[in-house]
């Protein structure tokens, strides 16, 4: 287990590179995207949502119906066998929505890992957020970057 968990703070590391984008096709270091300066969605706030997305971190940006949501999708998405497959999820409350988008599966020292693509719509706007997770040895899928 111990070997397990190494492999995919390692993996993390490899994966540092992931990038971040907007609808307007600019790309960003995971961490460094400071929002869509054309839609009036500002940094700090596009930077909570990314952050959510990716790291499931709490912030602002979405309310815990929203969070909820929103990892719930990823979690139907990542949890799926198909390639390519999205999981949309919906608000009906606050308006959010968005939709994961899962990579194909392959594997780190016999742990399943894949990469993800995560889009949210705020203010209008659609938000994108790449990452990866790979599964534990409970069968739940973790955000490693």
């Amino acid at each position: 287990m111990f070997l397990r968990g190494a492999t995919c703070v390692a993996l993390a590391m490899v994966m540092a590179g992931c990038s971040m984008t907007s609808n307007s096709g600019d790309t960003a270091g995971l961490g460094s995207f400071f929002g869509d300066p054309k839609s009036g969605v500002a940094g700090s706030e596009a930077n909570t949502a990314i952050s959510v997305l990716v790291n499931n971190e709490l912030g602002e940006a979405l309310e815990p119906s929203d969070r909820r949501a929103a990892e719930d999708a990823q979690d139907r998405a990542l949890r799926a066998r198909g390639l390519g497959v999205a999981v949309a999820w919906q608000n009906e409350r606050t308006g959010r929505s968005g939709q994961v988008r899962p990579g194909p599966v392959y594997f780190v020292n016999e742990t399943s890992c894949r990469e993800f693509t995560h889009e949210m719509v705020l203010q209008g706007r659609v938000l994108q957020a790449r990452g990866t997770a790979c599964e534990t040895d409970r069968g739940a899928w973790q955000v490693i970057g």
